[in-house]
């Protein structure tokens, strides 16, 4: 039994071309992955970073913030963001929101809930 004939490979301009567009896809392929690697633990690092910072200004900053509430004020919710604390509370008086800059310990705004007005 005779074994069937293979073609010769071509080795013409396309198929060297063809080569060469596969060699340089698969390099932006590793290369693309390398960088999308990197860019993660460089996140990572960063958030571990700024994440110790703020809380060791914070932990630091915490003893020096006082709020006064009304008398009988009960709080509903709070909110931190950076170096602002929001405190919602409800008090006899009606319900308001507190925000606390805690780099100064100082309240810098009060805003009353109040209802909407029928028009």
């Amino acid at each position: 039994m005779t074994e069937p004939a293979v073609p010769p490979m071509p080795n013409g301009p396309g198929v060297r071309a063809l080569k060469f567009a596969v060699v340089a896809m698969a390099i932006m392929i590793v290369v693309g992955i390398l960088v999308v690697i990197g860019r993660i633990v460089y996140l990572a690092n960063q958030r571990g970073t700024q994440g110790s910072s703020t809380t060791a200004t914070s932990a630091r900053l915490s003893a020096q913030a006082q709020l006064a509430l009304p008398a009988g004020a009960s709080i509903r919710q709070i909110a931190l963001s950076g170096d602002r604390l929001a405190i919602h509370y409800d008090s006899p008086a009606g319900a308001a929101i507190a925000i606390l800059d805690l780099a100064s310990g100082t309240v810098l705004s009060r805003v009353q809930v109040v209802p909407e007005l029928p028009r």
